[in-house]
């Protein structure tokens, strides 16, 4: 059975069309917060966006080591620090291994902030704060 899931993620990985469709399928969490990063902020430091997303050096450090597991609001904090697109958004948190529910009222003001352009943490904060969330 292991050969045989070794076999199916190769063949995955070397599925031309299938990685043309998702180039990020295989990113890491950290590998994917990177490049947003360089392309969205290309010429900022770290510092640029960890203090845009509200969040300490400390933290963002500990982000930095693969065996580490970010909270979701963490995760939502960088995304919106990002200005992420909502495909862009969605990609991250499901490499972060979250997801947005459509059942969700915290969800439904991020996706409404998102298409919406409103990435500033104290708006989106105020917005959930006045849902009484």
């Amino acid at each position: 059975m292991i050969k045989e899931i070794k076999s199916l993620e190769w063949k995955i990985k070397n599925n031309k069309d299938f990685m043309n469709e998702n180039p990020y399928a295989f990113y890491t969490f950290i590998e994917l917060l990177y490049h947003f990063i360089h392309i969205k902020y290309p010429l900022e430091k770290d510092s640029y966006i960890y203090r845009k997303a509200h969040i300490n050096a400390k933290l963002f450090s500990k982000i930095r080591n693969p065996k580490y597991h970010p909270s979701r609001k963490t995760v939502v904090a960088l995304g919106l620090a990002l200005e992420l697109t909502l495909e862009e958004f969605e990609l991250l948190l499901t490499s972060a291994q979250y997801a947005l529910a459509l059942n969700n009222e915290f969800d439904i003001v991020i996706i409404y902030c998102i298409q919406h352009h409103i990435y500033d943490l104290f708006t989106v904060n105020e917005i959930l704060y006045e849902m009484g969330l």
